[in-house]
């Protein structure tokens, strides 16, 4: 018997990838000017959607443990990749930072972050009352 579950894995590598795309949208703010800096993303969100329901782009699920293939849970494999975010014009600095933009960045991300770390605070709360009443 497991006493955390897929949706515990899932909240868990969500939390560690959000932390991380906080610190490359802190970075970029730090950098607004710095000369030549080129704006970074962190992009997950995709593949771990992708691992969570099995589709090409992702890691393969084992359903069965006698069916041949990977073995583990696709979504602790996730990990982001780091790209340049594109601009059309340049200023003369050559600085891609949009402070806006990374403003806006970092306000959503740290919204879905604790969103994900109150649903996890929840669960623990259920696992606590499960061990105390013995439901």
């Amino acid at each position: 018997m497991k006493i955390f579950d897929k949706t515990m894995s899932l909240l868990q590598q969500t939390l560690d990838l959000r932390a991380v795309r906080h610190r490359v949208i802190a970075s970029n703010i730090a950098n607004e000017e710095t000369p030549g800096y080129r704006a970074k993303e962190l992009q997950f969100l995709e593949t771990l959607s992708s691992a969570v329901h099995g589709t090409p782009g992702g890691r393969l699920l084992v359903t069965n443990s006698r069916h041949l293939g990977p073995r583990g849970n696709a979504v602790e494999g996730v990990r982001g990749h780091l790209t340049e975010i594109p601009t059309a014009d340049l200023p003369l600095d050559a600085n891609s930072v949009n402070l806006e933009h990374e403003m806006a960045k970092l306000s959503d991300n740290g919204i879905n972050y604790n969103g994900a770390a109150t649903i996890m605070s929840i669960r623990f709360r259920q696992l606590l009352d499960v061990m105390r009443n013995g439901r």
